[in-house]
């Protein structure tokens, strides 16, 4: 049997099989004298008050305390009282059968200090001023958004106001140009139509120079074979094209009826242009108008559709086809009158003005390649230093990860000599034990996470490198769209044939 004074009493005790076992109440029971403080009266034994003594930056005594504790041990009665001390019901047994706290005739024990303070605590708490609080801000935020949304709502009407007063300017412009022509087409009613075949020949020239541009633009890559804005108004040069040689041709209907026709159109037009003026003092009064204005007015009951109104689609089809009406008449009023030059003239301009277009939607689409081509070149700069960054941030995680690595086998080492090299009792959990587990499992955790970024960015270069290969391929493709556009089309267009080319025959 080991030495009893070189024995741990608690892991291993020297109590003998044969002795008692210690025997515990059951619940309800009285401890009676069995109670360590449970000693006979001594005269004098009466110590005087102690003044209790608080943490430094303890909370007030009100509030609770660091050292309050609801444990009833600390209750524990002496020998001087009227009464036996019994089991108060705020420990964690309180609630179970034979548990009950000290009664005498002048109180019960319910709840402990610490209790009381808790409650102290829940009582001063300010819930409904928080709430309050927060209704506030939350109102204040609420209307601070309202006018918020008001401001952009008024924003966004005059935006639409100004746009459609904008619209309707171009509108009203459109239909003063075909009031103008057939004014015009009215007041003219003799002119020379000896050139007629001489002007058929030079139409060739401009359909033949459009109908090139379209071959050449066949030529662009995949990416860029798209039906943009130069391709249509290169479709439509060559619809005007051949709506120009229609006209020229057409000429069996009398001089009497079509002034009649001439004269019908113009008044429709009119009729159309004053609608379009006073629709554009109306919104670009409305346009002027703001809250602040004095001549607002309440109007209840105005936020409908009229009756009579009519949707956008077909105001719009409405304006091209009354102006293209319009013209149509005046078109069959030269061939008419005998006097195919002024036909030849308008068909010119509009050929020419159709070739401005053209020209000019070939310079956008230019221009706006040359800008992609530029920001797609800098992308593929600001691509390949990342690749860079990355494969250098790669080789700083592996520099990272060795050392990590090296500090594993350090704790390791450590670890090892600990376990197995410590002699019988010696091997025991220390706090040395625990920090050096803490650390091998930290070190471990931070391989782990480090290993994932190796991955992650591993992940991103294969990314990078294929986004690489995208851009490359895509400036090559814009370069020869460029080529075609830029170079090829302009040195054809070139020799597109003017109106006083046309006038000549």
């Amino acid at each position: 049997m080991a030495n009893p004074a070189k024995t741990c009493p608690q892991i291993c005790p020297t109590m003998n099989k044969g002795e008692d076992k210690k025997v515990y109440k059951e619940a309800g029971e009285s401890r009676g004298g069995q109670q360590t403080n449970a000693a006979p009266y001594v005269p004098g034994m009466i110590k005087p008050p102690e003044t209790k003594v608080y943490p430094p930056g303890a909370p007030p005594r009100y509030l609770p305390q660091p050292t309050d504790s609801t444990s009833g041990d600390i209750l524990g009665m002496g020998p001087i009282a009227p009464w036996a001390a019994g089991h108060i019901d705020w420990t964690p047994q309180a609630g179970s059968t034979g548990v009950r706290p000290v009664v005498d005739k002048y109180s019960i024990t319910r709840y402990s200090t610490g209790e009381w303070r808790k409650t102290n605590e829940y009582t001063l708490t300010p819930r409904a001023t928080d709430k309050a609080k927060a209704v506030e801000k939350q109102t204040k935020q609420d209307i601070h958004d309202a006018f918020s949304n008001l401001d952009n709502k008024l924003n966004d009407s005059n935006n639409k106001l100004d746009k459609r007063v904008k619209v309707l300017s171009h509108w009203k412009k459109e239909v003063e140009k075909a009031l103008n022509a057939i004014t015009d087409e009215i007041n003219t009613l003799d002119e020379d139509r000896a050139k007629l075949k001489g002007a058929c020949r030079i139409l060739m020239m401009p359909e033949a120079i459009s109908r090139e541009c379209l071959e050449l633009r066949t030529g662009r890559y995949e990416p860029d074979l798209v039906r943009d804005e130069a391709e249509q108004e290169l479709i439509k040069e060559v619809a005007i094209v051949g709506e120009v040689r229609r006209v020229f041709l057409n000429t069996l209907a009398k001089v009497e009826t079509q002034m009649e026709r001439n004269k019908a159109a113009k008044s429709s037009i009119e009729f159309d242009w004053g609608d379009k003026m006073s629709s554009l003092l109306v919104d670009r009064k409305n346009l002027s108008l703001s809250p602040e204005s004095s001549l607002v007015l309440w109007h209840p009951g105005v936020a409908r559709w009229p009756e009579n109104a009519t949707t956008l689609e077909y105001w719009e089809h409405f304006c091209a086809e009354s102006i293209r009406n319009c013209e149509e008449v005046r078109k069959m009023s030269v061939d008419l009158r005998g006097d195919l030059m002024t036909n030849i003239k308008m068909g010119s301009q509009d050929m020419k003005l159709q070739a401005d277009r053209t020209n000019a939607a070939l310079a956008e689409t230019v221009a706006a390649t040359e800008e992609l081509c530029e920001k797609l070149q800098e992308n593929l700069k600001e691509n390949l230093q990342k690749i860079a960054d990355i494969e250098n941030l790669i080789l700083y995680l592996k520099d990272s990860l060795r050392k990590v690595d090296e500090r594993n086998k350090c704790v390791m080492t450590r670890l090892f000599a600990r376990n197995y090299e410590r002699p019988n009792v010696e091997n025991c959990r220390d706090e040395a034990q625990y920090a050096l587990m803490a650390e091998a499992k930290f070190i471990k955790e931070t391989s782990e996470s480090l290993q994932d970024k190796i991955r992650q960015a591993q992940t991103v270069r294969s990314e990078l490198m294929k986004y690489r290969g995208e851009l490359e391929k895509d400036i090559a493709c814009k370069r020869k769209s460029l080529n075609i556009d830029q170079d090829r089309c302009d040195r054809v267009r070139a020799h597109m044939p003017t109106p006083e080319e046309f006038a000549a025959g």
